[in-house]
């Protein structure tokens, strides 16, 4: 019997003989398209019972017979919603191959209405399945155009879904045997992290970054050569979350042909996309020749299942994979693979924090089973102990208030996902506790559009962060943040007298930072402050180190102002934090794979694992790029 079969078999003893089902493998899920509106309201309560017996995700979708014509849906969506929920009424998106409409408005809550009652009224009379989405009071151009595209595309995407999920669900001929895992990028460096997770069923591709400062193909992309037929081979790409040098490289498997899924959190795919947009638009500007192209990305974006914290799906034969929060950025996950019946589990940390930041929760830790742990290091060298956030803040307002009090501007080069936002709610505080004088903060190039993409996502932010968004006043949105909307303002900026200019890039690689820095570099007044890790060899690193002439494409810039690091906010987790990580795991790793650090960095972190007798050097492993390890 086959597998579908089973599940038709097994469905069965579930739900009610009367009603009419058509089952589908869509992607990682498992799709029931139904006639009967009370199972996907969930009235009955019978899908998670059926999903926890086939242990399967469901998800539940009407029949067309039962929805409603668009015209008419429209309407009653209209009539039904309140006008405090802000329905964006352009946005009303009528998936008509999966039987959804999704609506999306700047207050959720008032759609979903008390008990859900207006959510349950809605989804009986339309006969369609209603899919929210929360805008930000600043509407996010990325959102909308992306949600926009993909709509249009639908029948393209879910004819990928259903070949992603046959292919999910075949037959194999094989045990899973042996497992290896191959390093393509971010061993022993930081950049181009990218590695491959082969068992005999399948192939899954952990990240796909691109290096920064490098224009050296060999060096900026992971070595995918390495791997004959690679493309063919892949299963899935999963990215952990959207830095550059974690995700800029997908869009480049696309342009020769890889057309498998790749796994993200909803975040990500936004940020994500901004990202790579961001890169070839500066590749344009500096005339160099685009590794890929825009329909590429989009070719990309054709291609991506988002998958939340926490929800388990299959992604091939004998792989299941959830994601958990990461602490790092919006959206930013440790990945963790489940191979077969229990017969092994790995966990890939991308980026991550084990410590909670204003914005994020801390990293999670509590996986039942752990055999194999690949664990980034950029902080894993004996004397990178960062300060505390506390020392790190006033270290901050210090720097700006005096830098202020003698009439210069300060220039913050940040990652515009994730630093940015919450330096951004820093200095909003300082201002109006009176630590700083008050000056306007203007934000330039991606900041704008990332800090809308949070707030369409306060549900991955911290506690915090969320009580302050729904109940108080929203600390990314403020009357002292001015957008810089036009290339031509910069001179204005820069002439309006004491300010702070937040831009990107965090390292001086390229962006609208590098216009700010030939504009105040020369006055001794000005201050530039670096809050983020400063990879090795990028204008950023030679800056911190005491360089004080760069050179910036042909051009060289001479530097007079004041350079400082304010510590204390990185994304990454320091030495003590790598450790008490590996300590505080509830199931202790057979082997520890150290990636994403400098390689004096990572044996330094190999030696204080081992002191530390959290395992021995010889289950501590440090791969180079090429280089394959057995892990069962």
């Amino acid at each position: 019997m086959s597998l579908k079969a089973k599940l038709i078999e097994a469905i069965n003893e579930y739900l009610p003989k009367n009603i009419s089902i058509r089952i589908e493998f869509e992607g990682p899920y498992l799709v029931i398209y139904t006639d009967d509106l009370s199972l996907i309201t969930g009235e009955t309560g019978v899908i998670p019972k059926l999903a926890k017996s086939l242990r399967k995700k469901i998800i539940i979708r009407p029949l067309p017979n039962i929805r409603l014509d668009k015209e008419k849906a429209t309407e009653v969506i209209k009539q039904l919603i309140p006008k405090e929920a802000g329905l964006i009424e352009d946005m009303i998106l009528f998936n008509e191959v999966t039987g959804e409409v999704h609506l999306y408005a700047h207050e959720t809550a008032h759609i979903i209405g008390r008990g859900e009652s207006t959510l349950w009224e809605l989804t009986h009379k339309l006969g369609w399945k209603v899919v929210l989405h929360k805008m930000p009071p600043v509407e996010s151009n990325i959102i909308k155009s992306i949600d926009l595209y993909c709509n249009a595309k639908q029948n393209e995407i879910h004819k990928f879904n259903l070949e992603t999920g046959m292919r999910i669900n075949r037959e194999t001929l094989t045990e899973i045997g042996g497992i290896r895992v191959i390093a393509l990028g971010g061993a022993l460096e930081v950049g181009r992290s990218c590695f491959l997770v082969q068992s005999e069923n399948s192939t899954i591709m952990l990240d796909a970054g691109l290096k920064p400062g490098t224009k050296n193909f060999k060096e900026e992309f992971p070595a995918f050569w390495l791997v004959d037929n690679l493309i063919d081979k892949l299963d899935a790409i999963i990215i952990s979350h959207a830095h550059f040098d974690h995700c800029a490289a997908l869009p480049y498997l696309f342009k020769y042909g890889y057309r498998g899924p790749v796994y993200l959190t909803p975040p990500t795919k936004y940020l994500m996309s901004l990202v790579i947009f961001d890169y070839l638009k500066i590749l344009e500007r500096e005339g160099r020749t685009l590794p890929y192209s825009y329909n590429d990305v989009y070719t990309m974006l054709q291609h991506v299942i988002t998958i939340d914290y926490g929800e388990v799906v299959d992604i091939a034969p004998d792989v299941k994979l959830t994601f958990h929060n990461a602490g790092h950025i919006l959206g930013s996950s440790i990945v963790h693979l489940h191979y077969g019946e229990g017969y092994h589990n790995l966990v890939y940390t991308g980026d991550f924090k084990f410590e909670k930041t204003l914005l994020l929760e801390k990293a999670y830790n509590l996986f039942k089973r752990c055999e194999t742990l690949i664990m980034e290091s950029t902080y894993g060298g004996s004397k990178d102990v960062m300060p505390s956030r506390i020392e790190g803040i006033n270290s901050l307002i210090s720097i700006v208030k005096s830098t202020l009090e003698r009439g210069g501007t300060v220039l913050i080069p940040v990652l515009a996902v994730g630093r940015a936002q919450e330096i951004l709610v820093i200095l909003q505080e300082a201002i109006e506790s009176h630590q700083t004088p008050k000056v306007p903060i203007f934000v330039d190039g991606l900041i704008n559009e990332t800090t809308s993409v949070h707030i369409a996502f306060p549900e991955y932010l911290s506690q915090e962060i969320r009580t302050k968004i729904f109940r108080e006043k929203n600390p990314l949105l403020s009357e002292y943040f001015e957008p810089v909307k036009d290339v031509s303002d910069r001179i204005e900026v820069v002439e309006s007298g004491p300010s702070i200019i937040i831009s990107p890039s965090g390292m001086l690689t390229g962006g609208p930072i590098i216009e700010y820095l030939k504009l105040l570099g020369g006055d001794e007044k000005n201050s530039l402050i670096f809050t983020s890790y400063q990879v090795e060899g990028t204008p950023g690193r030679r800056l911190k180190e005491g360089e004080r002439e760069i050179i910036i494409g042909e051009e060289k810039i001479k530097i007079n102002l004041q350079v400082y690091s304010a510590e204390g906010f990185s994304g990454h987790s320091d030495r003590n934090q790598l450790l008490n990580y590996v300590k505080s795991l509830q199931a202790k790793p057979k082997r520890i794979i150290l990636v994403h650090g400098e390689r004096s960095k990572i044996e330094e972190l190999k030696r204080g694992i081992a002191e530390n007798k959290i395992l021995p050097p010889r289950n501590i492993l440090t791969p180079a790029i090429g280089e394959a390890i057995r892990i069962r």
